[in-house]
Order: C-alpha cells, then structure tokens, then sequence
C-alpha cells in the first residue's frame, strides 16, 4: 500500500471519527389511550356494552349501526429515532441536522353490540406500523419529531358531533355516508380522506388547494 493510500484512509477515518463524536441518538415517544388487550372477560352473547364501558372505560370511537351500536379502543405507540450530527464543523455550533424513522405500535378492539346492547361480535388485531423517515434542521438543545404523524393525533369525533350544521357543502352532501357522524359506522385512525366515505370531502379539500 502506498504512503498517500494510507494517507488518504487516515483522513477518511478521521473524518468518520469525528462526524461520530459529535452526533447523538434522540428518541422521541407519543401515545394516544391505553394498551388494550383481547379483554376475555367480555364474553359474546353474555357481556354488554355498559360491562365494557365499565372493564375497558370509554371508547375511542363508537356509532350506530342497523340493528345495534359498534364500539373500538385503540391505543397508539409512536416512537421516532433520530440520528442527529453536530454542525461545529462549519461553525454552526447551535445548530444539527436531524435524520429520523418512525414506527407506531397498534392495538384495536372493536365490539359490536345488537339494539339490547349485548355483545354479538369482537375482534382484536395488534400490529407494528412503519411512518416513513424525515430530515429536520435544528437548534442542538431541542428535540423536533421530523416525521409528520398528524393523522394519528386527530381529535376524538364526539368532539365534531355538535358543529355537524356548520360543515362546508360537499361535507353536507356527504353526511349519508360520514363516518364522523357517530351514526353511519367508524374508521380506523390514520385512514386517507381521499378514498371511501370520505371522498367528497377530500375533492373539496383539492379544490381549495
């Protein structure tokens, strides 16, 4: 090996050297309502819905339905890891740049009740969900989430349910079909707005764009 082969890997080694000393690890967490699990004690057939509200607490979301009523508990743990690297380098000593990965952990348990309230049927799923990656320009003292998770965080639809009237046209016209409405089914949190139920509302949305 020659003396400038060495010498180039030397300060390549050096440079890799010092881009990891002054880099750092952050990990940023978020939750929405409380781990669920399979509830066994709400047997179908026997349990109703005031012994789920009692066992398992309010809903996350709930509707009407021909011929009863649905219930869902959901529970959201996002955690995003970021790889941050000092910018001391180009005498930007306050400042990083921020590489981040998200993934959001899921649990939902739905029960459908018949117009008695008694269970009729319930389904439990748990699964891993990735958010995708960002990259963010930062002051180095703070902690900034570059991953845009803001579906997940919506308010609750019970919240909307008084200001109903007060939708736009196209989110009138669509109120047979609105799933917001607590009377014509749920969705999960996160679902795009530009497909289903929700499509005439997502045209009006484009439109305003």
């Amino acid at each position: 090996m020659s003396r400038a082969t060495r010498r180039t890997r030397a300060v390549v080694l050096l440079a890799l050297a010092a881009t990891v000393a002054a880099s750092g690890c952050t990990v940023i967490g978020r939750r929405y309502g409380a781990p669920v699990d399979e509830a066994p004690g709400l047997a179908v057939g026997q349990a109703t819905a005031a012994d789920a509200v009692r066992s398992l607490g309010p809903p996350a979301r709930m509707s009407a339905l021909p011929g009863g009523m649905v219930m869902v508990y959901e529970y959201i743990g996002a955690t995003e890891k970021q790889f941050g690297i000092n910018l001391e380098f180009i005498k930007l000593d306050w400042f990083k740049f921020a590489f981040g990965r998200g993934v959001a952990e899921r649990q939902a348990l739905l029960l459908l009740f018949d117009d008695d309230g008694v269970l009729r049927a319930r389904d439990y799923q748990s699964w891993s969900e990735p958010l995708g990656r960002g990259l963010g320009f930062q002051l180095f003292v703070v902690a900034m989430p570059t991953v845009d998770t803001r579906h997940l965080w919506e308010a609750p639809e019970q919240f909307s349910w008084g200001r109903r009237s007060l939708d736009p046209l196209m989110t009138t016209l669509n109120a047979g079909q609105s799933v917001t409405s607590g009377l014509h089914g749920i969705e999960m949190r996160g679902t795009p707005d530009s497909v289903g139920q929700r499509t005439l509302e997502a045209e009006k949305r484009r439109r305003r764009r």
